[in-house]
């Protein structure tokens, strides 16, 4: 079985040897089939010798029958020897079957899966956390809104209650899966993919009337929110780390 990490700290270590034994493994491994591409190609160019070989011999027996036959002569029937051809194709599927991509251990894989479903149960913010979270958006994203009025409220009629806020954990979600990325394209695509369809205001797939009438503040202001979001997850993996580590 594989073993556990129960800190942050742990873990960064074990990456670090991961990334070290992997960049020599892989060194290792490209050195081994290598040195199977040359055999390979050495064994492709012997084949390539012993066909045309076979061939000839082939010719030979095919010449003295039509000898015999055009002259009527009798011609003991050259009898050619097994060529070993069946052997060598069945050492060849031996040989693919053994070459054959690999993945990870099913092990691996089972624990990946049962961290993935741990995490989806898991609600992306604590109810302290959204509220703080929510209160940053607030600060930073509703007063660029068209639908802000000057005593704060909310004049948007797409929405009972604002976008932002109604996919506030699947938004959070999609960006620590995503992690930073350098182009906003993105996240507009990953969130066209899993946020849009949940939502109500969209007529069909192609068409969002909140969308194009410039309602869906998630829409028209994500720059704004991926970056308030991002600036809080990273504080809040670096108090994680903080705490962690005063526990050492």
């Amino acid at each position: 079985m594989s073993p556990e990490y129960d800190s942050s700290a742990q873990a960064k270590e074990r990456l670090s040897q991961i990334a070290v034994e992997a960049t020599q493994l892989l060194e290792e491994t490209k050195t081994s089939y290598g040195e199977v591409k040359e055999l390979i190609q050495q064994g492709v160019k012997n084949a390539m010798t012993a066909l045309e070989q076979f061939a000839k011999l082939q010719n030979l027996k095919a010449e003295a029958m039509y000898l015999s036959l055009r002259h009527d002569v009798e011609v003991e029937e050259l009898e050619l020897p097994n060529s070993g051809l069946e052997s060598l194709t069945a050492f060849w599927r031996d040989l693919e079957s053994t070459l054959q991509p690999v993945g990870p251990s099913a092990d691996w894989l089972e624990k990946i899966r049962k961290m993935e479903e741990r995490r989806r149960r898991s609600p992306a913010l604590t109810p302290e956390e959204r509220e703080e979270l929510e209160l940053r958006l607030k600060e930073n994203v509703c007063p660029l809104c068209v639908s802000y009025a000057l005593d704060g409220t909310c004049t948007n009629q797409s929405f009972e209650t604002c976008p932002i806020t109604i996919f506030l954990d699947q938004v959070v979600e999609m960006i620590e899966d995503m992690g930073h990325r350098p182009w906003m394209e993105d996240y507009f695509e990953r969130m066209y993919r899993d946020i849009c369809p949940g939502c109500q205001g969209r007529v069909d797939k192609d068409y969002c009337p909140p969308r194009e009438q410039g309602d869906c503040s998630l829409f028209t202001y994500l720059p704004s929110v991926v970056k308030t979001i991002e600036t809080f997850l990273k504080e809040r993996a670096e108090k994680k780390v903080i705490a962690e580590e005063s526990e050492v």
